[in-house]
């Protein structure tokens, strides 16, 4: 059979079953021109990544099935299957790509774990969206929530539905995977049968049951199993262990049950702790406006912001239904341990970047014809040099000494951290310190000089960076694509430090490397915040 005959028969089943083998299509795409890959895909896919499996977890003398979703598990079984965004019918692109457990669907998936229809990706001009339908389990982009708010997808982002977990790929990074030629070993597949799957969801229901009755009467006797089963589905808590779970959830007393319309969080209000939703959902509202500003659903933290920061609370935070809440004060956040803490900052961190990506499009319209009208940004290609390693160590060592953003680090702690600081860089105006939309594993400090962040599209300025902060944070921690343009506006000076060094690092290090960017972050989101609500640059 030739290429292009085992071309043709490769469209005909992705027309015919709406999907493909992952391992048959790097057989045949690696043998066609370049030029007929890109005539072919046009259009984005689901690339199948993995499935979670059941596990049993033993708590005291009681057992507890649960599911483990921890997106780095060796005990994950690939899922060797690809979804291009068309319609089953003559290759065409819908508008409108429906997801659930349906036969109907476009992308059907059986399992007990996803809803009869339980997402739908919407193409809008050139750009897709993707909305939870109400479904039992929910839809997380990179394991965050948005509820059953339109989210724009983003090359490269996470989807899962219930235990199900994609890439949403474009053509080109399709392209560059096909061609990596990766290969998992395979492993054995948990089935569970339709007749097994519902007793299990009952079972889940069950356990949501018993602990918001239990919570509402304060009765938390016997419950610590059903608790970690419920959050074994929260993927804010995918990199906990059992043993940490099991710390968090000792004390019921930080579980609580929010009734339909009750007010959780009022505005103005002190910042003595924060939440996490474990089943339900809330609605973020602000007095005198009609309209919700938000909402959140399971897995979901809120007041995260104004319980870093200290400042009162921005909007009320109100039930929609039946809601059951874990809450982390200060007493819990303090002394829980810092192995448990700094998986609280990851998660957070992801989420407020995920939020920081949404918000960075409303931005720019925002922006547009503002901050591009007084600024031109001249990029041209990095010609950066690296100073020479003696120069570079003092450089280094006295941005670490002297710089503010150290303040709250130790003597010894400054010292540990330079010796993973290498590399200085030197960039001048206009050059491009970080391309929109390339992959970056390095956290970076500007040492001196400043910088833009802007986007591609008619070079909207975002915001400036200046001498102490740190950059890169939302690509190098959440594995993502760099989501703006980072360009220096004048002769600036760059340290980095890399993915790996920043896993090498002592963990008290590496948590307070962690409070800078989310102390960064956390004040880049209230800007933006404020811009978007006020509609003013």
């Amino acid at each position: 059979m030739t290429t292009i005959d085992q071309l043709n028969q490769f469209l005909a089943n992705i027309n015919h079953l709406g999907f493909a083998k992952l391992t048959v299509f790097k057989e045949i795409f690696p043998k066609i021109p370049d030029s007929s890959f890109f005539q072919v895909f046009d259009y984005p896919s689901l690339c199948g990544e993995s499935i979670a499996h059941m596990e049993s977890v033993k708590v005291g003398d009681k057992e507890s099935s649960q599911f483990d979703f921890d997106i780095n598990s060796t005990n994950r079984t690939p899922l060797n299957c690809l979804y291009p965004l068309t319609k089953k019918e003559k290759n065409k692109k819908p508008e409108h790509f429906t997801i659930g457990s349906d036969p109907d669907n476009h992308l059907v998936i059986p399992d007990f774990t996803v809803s009869r229809q339980h997402a739908v990706i919407n193409k809008k001009a050139h750009r897709y969206y993707l909305q939870d339908l109400g479904s039992e389990f929910g839809s997380y982009i990179n394991g965050v929530s948005f509820d059953n708010e339109e989210i724009l997808l983003n090359d490269g982002d996470q989807l899962s539905f219930g235990r199900y977990q994609f890439l949403f790929m474009e053509p080109d990074t399709l392209f560059e995977f096909v061609h990596k030629n990766k290969k998992k070993e395979p492993q054995l597949r948990e089935e569970i049968s339709p007749k097994e799957g519902e007793q299990l969801k009952q079972r889940v229901y069950e356990n949501y049951h018993v602990v918001s009755r239990n919570i509402t009467e304060k009765k938390f006797e016997n419950v610590t199993e059903k608790i970690l089963s419920i959050i074994s589905f929260i993927p804010f808590f995918n990199a906990f262990s059992i043993y940490e779970r099991n710390q968090l959830v000792a004390d019921s007393h930080r579980l609580l049950v929010a009734r339909t319309g009750e007010t959780i969080i009022k505005e103005n209000d002190a910042s003595n702790n924060f939440y996490i939703v474990l089943k339900g959902k809330v609605s973020v509202v602000k007095k005198g406006s009609k309209h919700q500003f938000s909402s959140f659903g399971p897995g979901n933290c809120f007041g995260e912001i104004a319980f870093l920061t200290g400042i009162p609370r921005s909007a009320d935070v109100v039930a929609n239904e039946s809601t059951i809440l874990f809450t982390i004060d200060r007493d819990l956040y303090e002394n829980i341990g810092v192995e448990i803490r700094e998986k609280m900052k990851d998660q957070i961190i992801r989420q407020v970047s995920s939020n920081i990506i949404r918000q960075n499009r409303d931005v720019k319209d925002i922006r547009q014809g503002h901050t591009s009208a007084k600024i031109k940004v001249s990029k041209v290609k990095a010609m950066h040099a690296e100073l020479e390693k003696q120069k570079a160590r003092k450089m280094i060592d006295q941005f670490v000494r002297e710089s503010p953003v150290f303040a709250n680090f130790t003597t010894y702690q400054k010292i540990g951290l330079t010796a993973f600081l290498e590399n200085v860089k030197f960039y001048k105006a206009g050059e491009v310190i970080i391309e929109e939309n390339t992959l970056n594993d390095e956290v970076r400090f500007i040492i001196d000089g400043s910088a833009y962040i802007t986007t591609t599209e008619n070079d909207v300025v975002l915001s400036e960076i200046h001498a102490g902060d740190l950059f890169g944070e939302v690509s190098a921690f959440g594995k993502k694509k760099v989501s703006a343009n980072v360009i220096a506006k004048e002769k600036t000076h760059v340290v980095s430090i890399t993915g790996d060094h920043m896993r090498s690092l002592p963990i008290e290090i590496r948590e307070k490397m962690k409070d800078i960017a989310l102390g960064q972050l956390l004040r880049r989101i209230t800007a933006q915040n404020v811009t978007i609500v006020t509609g003013r640059v």
